[in-house]
């Protein structure tokens, strides 16, 4: 299945690098484990930003655009700002990557190596016995030259306040199921959320935990604090495992998007199996990473290898 999705999106291969840049994965991942070891947040950052990036037009890095005075992308969508991190650590590997192999290796395959590399060392650190999601990353894209439009980031990312239906569509508007959009929901087991964005949740939503709605207003007023962070999950917010499904069937997700998954709902038995079976939901991510990772990429003589991920050549 691996191999057929890499023919059908140009020609990706795990070992895209094998004689141009052979370090490329050790680079990656000594620089991403730095990262975490410094800020544990930086997990949940790199997956964001990759999942980010390829629901927005393919997995072409253009979510690493900086905006100019004249215009104003992804980065700087509504549904981007002052909400995706991470930026510099993708600056620092990218520089690394560029000492050891000039104007070889894309953004866009940095990007995808740090999100898996980040669950990795979250799953090595905090998992130890238990294997974590393993998937390899098919390698090959291909930088993009300009970003989407704030209007295209906002219409291709999915809002906190969704549906399941809603949710369905999206994902599958990707080429990516039900079952699909379930297991990589698993991914909010770890960073963190903005008041803001869940304020409504905590105060409005019938199907919440009511000790779990006190707890989250102590942290999130009625007015204001609009962009002070918390953990997605109380638990274990820096650990990768299947805590997140648990919550939802206590009611106790802090995203509406999140709790709509279960609730007398289409996907209730994904989420009932998943809860149970750790192993069954980290091999789910894992085909579904892999699917992610296929969006659309650039290949060939499309798009560039960036220099600076933040600007195009």
């Amino acid at each position: 299945m691996l191999l057929l999705a890499c023919s059908v999106h140009g020609q990706l291969s795990s070992d895209f690098y094998q004689s141009t840049c052979p370090r490329l994965q050790r680079i990656v991942r000594s620089a991403t484990q730095q990262a975490i070891d410094k800020d544990p947040i930086m997990g949940a950052a790199m997956l964001r930003l990759f999942f980010h990036d390829c629901f927005v037009n393919g997995c072409d890095a253009s979510v690493l655009l900086d905006d100019t005075p004249t215009s104003v992308g992804e980065k700087g969508s509504p549904a981007n700002f002052n909400s995706l991190r991470g930026f510099e650590v993708i600056d620092d590997i990218k520089a690394q990557v560029e000492a050891a192999c000039p104007a070889t290796v894309s953004c866009a395959d940095i990007l995808a190596l740090a999100a898996r590399h980040s669950v990795s060392v979250v799953s090595i650190r905090f998992l130890h016995q238990l294997r974590g999601p393993r998937w390899q990353v098919p390698l090959g894209r291909r930088d993009a030259r300009t970003a989407a439009s704030p209007a295209e980031a906002i219409a291709n990312l999915p809002p906190a306040d969704m549906e399941v239906p809603g949710l369905i569509g999206i994902f599958a508007s990707k080429g990516l199921d039900a079952k699909d959009m379930v297991a990589l929901s698993g991914a909010h087991t770890i960073g963190q959320t903005r008041c803001g964005v869940y304020r409504a949740r905590i105060y409005n939503d019938k199907n919440v935990d009511p000790n779990f709605a006190a707890i989250r207003k102590n942290n999130c007023p009625p007015f204001g604090d609009d962009n002070k962070w918390t953990p997605l999950d109380l638990q274990t917010p820096t650990r990768f495992d299947n805590k997140y499904y648990r919550n939802l069937l206590g009611g106790r997700g802090i995203l509406h998007s999140d709790q709509a998954l279960y609730g007398g709902g289409q996907v209730d038995g994904l989420v009932k199996s998943y809860s149970a079976n750790n192993s069954a939901f980290f091999a789910d991510f894992a085909l579904a990473m892999t699917k992610m990772g296929n969006i659309s990429p650039l290949t060939g003589a499309n798009g560039e290898i960036r220099l600076n991920c933040r600007k195009a050549n």
